[in-house]
């Protein structure tokens, strides 16, 4: 492990931390995990506007119509660290039997109380010992943990036969993450403990008797943005500032104001410079899509349970 960036700032606290990179894998891990973390998830985080809510649902909302579109019927679905639920609720939509996960907080009690779901506290261990599923989903989760290997290896044994899991992670070898440095946006310390590279997951993956079906940089959802606020955090001291005020945690005073009016105007070379990336297969995000070795084909069958409830 080599010492890659010394101070990379939290824009939440203000507190400092370090990245170390794996000289073989080229993987990173964030130094010292903090003893707890409540600190750095305020109430305001990713609580954003209504219009800015509505383009991320709409951006996920084409996500989950690929993921769905895996199987030839819909079927029983887990999703780990599952947020407010929405993702899950959309699944749900198209028919699917859907279950979650979370650790607590608003996130859980606004998927519980606005959409319904049946969301466990806590991690793969509460549900059933038999629940088994068809799709299961770690999408930007895995960064956030400190047991990764941990977590593959529970979510793996609840697949069903030809079942898929699908992961998502920021790429630390994309070529947003070299051009932010420290202040990467999808960098995120400490909140993400671990920083990715398809080598480092491939490895993860294989240990776990996980085969990678597919892979994919697009992301609509999170590219464009990081670039902007990469950006504005090499010119600023201020760290995601543009981020803060959209989740309302600083007023729109003149300044962030301005930078808001720069973000609009860095938005419209972000937009092609993710459409190179993606086609260059250095994207700011990883998506994979796992199967177990040797269940390269999905039957086909009815949708079905699968589900403790």
């Amino acid at each position: 492990m080599r010492l890659l960036y010394a101070q990379t700032p939290d824009y939440i606290t203000g507190d400092y931390f370090e990245i170390w990179q794996c000289v073989l894998c080229g993987a990173g891990r964030t130094e010292p995990i903090p003893a707890d973390l409540q600190a750095y998830y305020p109430a305001e985080y990713r609580r954003y506007n209504k219009l800015i809510a509505g383009i991320i649902r709409l951006l996920y909302g084409r996500r989950v119509g690929r993921w769905a579109r895996l199987f030839t019927a819909p079927g029983s679905a887990f999703e780990m660290g599952c947020g407010n639920g929405m993702m899950l609720n959309m699944l749900r939509a198209r028919g699917w039997q859907v279950i979650g996960s979370e650790r607590g907080g608003n996130a859980l009690r606004v998927a519980r109380e606005t959409f319904g779901l049946n969301v466990v506290q806590g991690g793969p261990d509460q549900l059933d010992a038999g629940a088994r599923f068809d799709l299961i989903l770690l999408f930007q989760v895995l960064e956030h943990l400190n047991d990764p290997e941990a977590a593959i290896a529970a979510l793996a044994a609840r697949l069903a036969p030809g079942g898929k899991l699908v992961i998502g992670v920021p790429n630390f070898a994309s070529w947003q993450s070299g051009f932010g440095g420290a202040g990467w946006f999808h960098l995120d310390a400490p909140r993400h403990l671990q920083h990715f590279t398809l080598p480092a997951l491939s490895r993860l993956l294989t240990k776990r008797g996980l085969s990678i079906q597919g892979v994919s940089n697009v992301s609509p959802e999170h590219d464009p943005f990081g670039w902007v606020q990469s950006l504005l955090n090499r010119i600023d001291s201020k760290p995601n500032r543009l981020t803060r005020l959209l989740m309302r945690i600083d007023p729109p005073d003149a300044a962030n104001l301005l930078h808001l009016a720069f973000g609009c105007v860095a938005f419209l070379p972000a937009v092609p410079i993710s459409l190179l990336s993606w086609a260059a297969q250095r994207g700011a995000m990883i998506e994979v899509t796992c199967v177990q070795d040797g269940a390269d084909v999905v039957p086909e069958r009815p949708a079905r349970p699968g589900i403790a409830q």
